[in-house]
């Protein structure tokens, strides 16, 4: 792998990550220990996290 493509892969990888924390931090859905054990999932399993936190995290919120 070329290293242009590689730190392309990461940036990507980087701002997918950032995405993900911000959004669990303003879901209003779970409490701090949530978003902890959320916060480690992503942070431990890097894309798949991500997306488990898009599919399954998130949760409907009731207003």
């Amino acid at each position: 792998m070329e290293p242009i493509s590689a730190t392309i892969g990461g940036i990507v990888l980087f701002v997918i990550f950032v995405a993900t924390v911000i959004s669990i931090v303003r879901n209003p859905n779970h409490g701090f220990v949530g978003k902890l054990v959320w916060f480690i999932v992503v942070l431990l399993l890097n894309l798949v996290g991500s997306i488990l936190w898009l599919l399954f995290g998130r949760g409907k919120v009731t207003r």
